[in-house]
């Protein structure tokens, strides 16, 4: 897919301060180049520290070095040639996915579940990750629906 988007460098603690802001960029830009959007908000995580939990359960063991956040829309339509280091193709990957309902402080667990999955079943990870929002409600986040996405090798 095409993606408008923005990458920074940021660790798990600092993601806060992009969750409602970044995107809402992404869309003025959308509005004002004309284009489509043909999706959800997608978050990519690159080289995130996290190593599968203990025996015994528990989330996972995330680190607070940093690694490479996208936060991307995929659009379509005609893409100003001046622009290009803003869009970029997403190639199709091999991934574990899981659709998770809930306030974003739960996903953690949900991502350790899917590491130990990927653990028991002997499967390699390939050090990227994935989120999409599919419903997101800042005033009720019990209601908001995220598909993780953990890719593999």
């Amino acid at each position: 897919m095409t993606v408008l988007f923005h990458s920074y460098q940021t660790t798990l603690g600092e993601l806060g301060k992009y969750a409602g802001t970044v995107v809402k960029e992404l869309y003025q830009y959308v509005v004002d180049l004309d284009l489509l959007v043909c999706g959800p908000q997608y978050w990519f995580y690159y080289g995130v520290d996290a190593r599968p939990p203990a025996a015994g359960g528990g989330p996972p063991i995330i680190g607070d070095s940093r690694f490479t956040l996208e936060i991307a829309l995929p659009v379509q339509g005609k893409i100003p040639t001046a622009l290009l280091p803003y869009f970029k193709q997403i190639p199709s990957f091999k991934c574990l996915s899981n659709r998770y309902q809930g306030a974003w402080q739960g996903l953690s667990g949900q991502y350790g579940e899917m590491v130990r999955h990927i653990k028991d079943n002997g499967l390699n990870m390939n050090g990227m990750c994935c989120e999409s929002y599919l419903h997101v409600d800042f005033a009720a986040p019990e209601n908001n629906i995220t598909e993780i996405q953990i890719g593999l090798l």
